[in-house]
């Protein structure tokens, strides 16, 4: 993949510099076209109450113009080519579009906070942006533009988990790129295995063998990706594990596959994803593509 239009889509009353930051950064890396996009969702809603001249249409008219200017001075800081989009409407039925418009390779965008009650149970647009899954979605957490020096993919060997860590790899081609494993053998299992006569000592040996056959596996991917980073196994929960990393400071982003736009897509970002983007430190990577690596 080329990374050659990065869409950042700014929440100017969330004060997301970092956002505009991280996406400039991107797209002076790649060469790219950036798109600074902010949509405005709260206007007043038809009021007959409002005095003359300020209208519904008026408003509408200030708030764009007003949001125009925040982003061209953002933009003019960036050595790269930038265009402005502003639009009156639901945020993440905007953004969908312009990545579509646009045919861009790269969403760069904030965390999000619930504003609301609908928001709360919908989640924010960032969540819905990602359960779209149209492209790679970079959720910036960290006021930084440095360049991300090192990188973790979370590695579940599925299709999903190798796309995000090709796009980490050429995302951040100059970054350390560390390939993790989080082996889970869940409790119940192995207390099952004890109880129908499984010594502990062969429960100790199975265990070993799980973590052997996830070294050889997370090797091979690191050969099909072409990367000199190293290779992890660790043990425990997935989403616990992997916050662990994120919260750890050591890191600048961490890429995680997502499903995508399914059935199942509320409960994968729901169980790991979502635990990751709430507790990290660092910023987040979210692929929704499966990549075969065949």
């Amino acid at each position: 993949m080329t990374i050659k239009t990065i869409i950042a889509a700014i929440a100017l009353e969330n004060g997301e510099q970092q956002v505009a930051r991280r996406a400039i950064r991107l797209a002076a890396d790649h060469g790219a076209k950036l798109v600074l996009a902010h949509a405005i969702e709260r206007l007043p809603e038809s009021d007959l109450d409002l005095p003359s001249p300020a209208n519904e249409e008026a408003i509408a008219n200030v708030l764009e113009a007003e949001a125009i200017a925040s982003l061209k001075q953002m933009a003019e800081s960036a050595a790269v080519q930038a265009e402005i989009e502003v639009e009156c409407g639901k945020a993440d039925q905007f953004i969908e579009r312009l990545i579509r418009d646009h045919a861009a390779d790269l969403l760069v965008i904030g965390p999000g906070k619930p504003q609301n009650l609908r928001e709360k149970i919908f989640g924010s647009t960032a969540d819905r942006v990602v359960r779209a899954g149209l492209c790679p979605i970079v959720v910036v957490k960290r006021a930084t533009d440095d360049p991300y020096r090192r990188v973790i993919a979370a590695i579940d060997f599925s299709p999903m988990s190798f796309a995000a860590a090709q796009t980490a790899a050429q995302i951040a081609p100059s970054a350390k790129l560390e390939l993790i494993h989080a082996l889970e053998i869940p409790l119940t299992f192995e207390q099952a295995m004890l109880k129908v006569g499984t010594s502990q000592a062969e429960l100790d040996r199975y265990r070993e063998a799980k973590a052997k056959t996830a070294y050889v596996e997370l090797r091979s991917i690191r050969a099909d990706l072409a990367v000199a980073g190293k290779v992890r196994v660790v043990r425990g929960d997935p989403a616990t594990a992997l916050v662990r990393v994120a919260r750890s400071g050591r890191t600048d982003l961490i890429a995680l596959g997502i499903q995508g736009k399914n059935a199942v897509s509320q409960l994968i970002l729901g169980s790991v994803a979502r635990r990751v983007l709430a507790a990290s430190s660092c910023d987040v990577l979210l692929s929704g593509g499966a990549i075969s690596r065949n």
